[in-house]
């Protein structure tokens, strides 16, 4: 799965995280407070009031001891609070943290207590919240008795002194990070992880550097933590399908990938990337299924339906070769490749309609390659000419549309079109070598033969198939029809094409001399001096060009003796008659 890009959302994520640290860092730095909101504590199972309302005086009384804290004042929490018609009684947790993020409070605290009637101890749980990273600090639960709220306030004093490290560390750690010293910042968020093991963006923040220091397997590992700590952590779920996919894990991205879209089934791209995925591990229909449900949820989004159309078209050739390996449809295309090359079809030209000239060239041809492969020959000459209205120099769409006129049998055009893209291109594949066929088609030997020798020098591969074209042609039309001056012309032909194989020139050596003996025995009748002088020669080259065929008259179990036996007597038969005649 290498060579897939980053994904920039996750790196906007990470640059926010860091960049509110890092911003708060500086902020102390410069010497400027750090806002606090205590609420009161919040009493739980019926408990006494007072004891919380007094241990969060004691607790702000304390904080604003700090050079880098300061408490909110009850007096401003109140008169913010009443702007949405509540008191200081309201505020639990949630409430707390969202007002926090009302009056630009860096920290937020949130307390709760439960007292026993029998004994008078309270039982203090509290922790604080980083409004910037969204970060919590659990503090260590405590008691207190009865007017022991100094007490209480005191123990969640001694820890906040941690909670500062561990918010200092995790930003220095953003900070190196974001300077790509990736030892800096991975030592900086294991001592912010000492002090907050639970702290879930720092995990997840170390998790993406060791991504981008490319240590995958760690990555994974530590996102494997955020996930324990979180299993609806979106960025984590996204990472982590990602990171597996590169590590070949694509049962495990795709596991991850789902989670994540069950929590935004909306995102496009991630959404794309998952199908990308399923048609990379060969599930080209899982992709399609995939892409579908995005579609029926943004039907018009242009980029899923070009996704769609890429794994129909995949999904089609699939089946054809399915098929074609179980010998399935009597050779044809299965019913299943129809469909999908339809679906292919109706997902591209759907890109078109909207994204018109800058529709990527490789739809557009294969918009017109599905329609050959379906034999809608018509409709594929259509789109062919359409597509060429906008993208006049694409060689590959001249390349298909001359195909689409070919199997149309409008020859002369289709060879037009070769002509184009050779003028756009003269290393275009094979372009040479089909227009040749094509012009032996079209009874345009000469010219072939001409184009055709072109082709194949210096590319002996190419001068193969282009021996073996015209040997078809001449074989076909000439030999086989009794018309031996064609034959024997195409076989000299294919002959001069430079780097043919000793093979080639055995095979055409043997059917080049067949032909002229053939063309000799029926012209020797009647035998006259002046036949003799005419068939004397042909009988002579055929002899020798027998004798140069190699074991190519063997392997199509051809008895070269004799037939070489029979042209020496046809030779001393019009050498005798010539010297008779002298």
């Amino acid at each position: 799965m290498v060579g897939r890009l980053k994904l920039a959302a996750m790196t906007l994520v990470t640059v926010g995280l860091v960049f509110g640290q890092v911003a708060s860092l500086q902020a102390q730095e410069a010497g400027a407070r750090f806002r606090v909101l205590i609420p009161y504590f919040e009493p739980l199972e019926g408990a006494d009031d007072d004891f919380g309302k007094d241990a969060s005086k004691e607790l702000r009384e304390l904080i604003n001891s700090l050079a880098t804290h300061q408490p909110i004042e009850e007096k401003e929490i109140k008169q913010n609070l009443k702007r949405f018609d509540m008191d200081m009684d309201d505020l639990d947790c949630i409430r707390t943290r969202q007002l926090a993020t009302q009056i630009d409070a860096q920290v937020a605290l949130c307390a709760s207590y439960t007292t026993d009637e029998s004994t008078d101890i309270s039982t203090v749980n509290a922790e604080f919240w980083d409004i910037a990273s969204g970060e919590s600090f659990r503090v260590d639960q405590s008691t207190a008795g009865k007017d022991e709220e100094e007490a209480a306030a005191q123990h969640i004093f001694g820890q906040f002194d941690e909670y500062v490290q561990q918010i200092r560390f995790a930003a220095f750690c953003g900070e190196y990070a974001q300077s790509q010293q990736w030892d800096n910042a991975l030592r900086n968020c294991d001592q912010a992880l000492e002090l907050n093991p639970g702290a879930v963006s720092t995990r997840y923040q170390r998790a993406r550097i060791l991504y981008d220091a490319e240590r995958f397997p760690e990555s994974l590992e530590e996102l494997g933590r955020v996930l324990e700590l979180d299993p609806f952590h979106q960025d984590g779920l996204q990472l982590a399908g990602y990171v597996s996919a590169m590590e070949g894990q694509d049962e495990e991205a795709r596991n991850y990938y789902s989670q994540y879209l069950e929590l935004n089934p909306s995102n496009a791209a991630v959404r794309m990337s998952i199908a990308y995925d399923l048609a990379k591990a060969g599930d080209p229909v899982g992709a399609m299924q995939l892409i579908q449900v995005g579609l029926d949820v943004d039907g018009e989004n242009a980029d899923l339906w070009e996704q769609f159309g890429g794994f129909a078209f995949a999904a089609a050739l699939e089946a054809e070769q399915f098929a074609a390996v179980g010998a399935e449809n009597g050779g044809g295309i299965p019913p299943e490749a129809v469909e999908f090359y339809r679906q292919a079809i109706n997902a591209y030209s759907r890109v078109l309609d909207v994204k018109g000239a800058e529709t990527p060239v490789g739809h557009l041809r294969q918009i017109i390659s599905a329609h050959i492969k379906l034999d809608e020959v018509s409709d594929a000459i259509v789109m062919a000419e359409r597509a060429l209205e906008t993208h006049a120099q694409e060689d590959m769409l001249w390349s298909i549309y001359a195909d689409a006129l070919q199997r149309s049998e409008r020859l002369d055009e289709a060879i037009t079109a070769l002509d184009r893209v050779r003028e756009i291109n003269p290393a275009y594949p094979n372009v040479a070598l089909r227009q040749g066929s094509w012009l032996i088609q079209a009874g345009r030997v000469q010219d072939a033969v001409g184009l055709l020798r072109e082709a194949a020098a210096g590319n002996p591969e190419q001068a193969e198939q282009a021996a073996r074209l015209i040997f078809a042609d001449a074989y076909g039309n000439g030999y086989q029809n009794n018309r031996f001056s064609y034959a024997i012309t195409g076989f000299r032909a294919a002959k001069e094409l430079p780097g043919i194989s000793e093979g080639m020139i055995n095979q055409l050596n043997f059917w080049h001399a067949f032909s002229l003996y053939r063309s000799a025995v029926d012209e020797q009748e009647p035998q006259t001096l002046e036949t003799a002088n005419s068939t004397l020669p042909k009988f002579q080259e055929a002899m020798r060009l027998f004798q140069s065929s190699g074991d190519y008259p063997s392997s199509v179990n051809v008895n070269i003796q004799q037939l070489m036996d029979n042209t020496n007597t046809y030779i001393e038969i019009q050498d005798a008659i010539i010297k008779r005649g002298r």
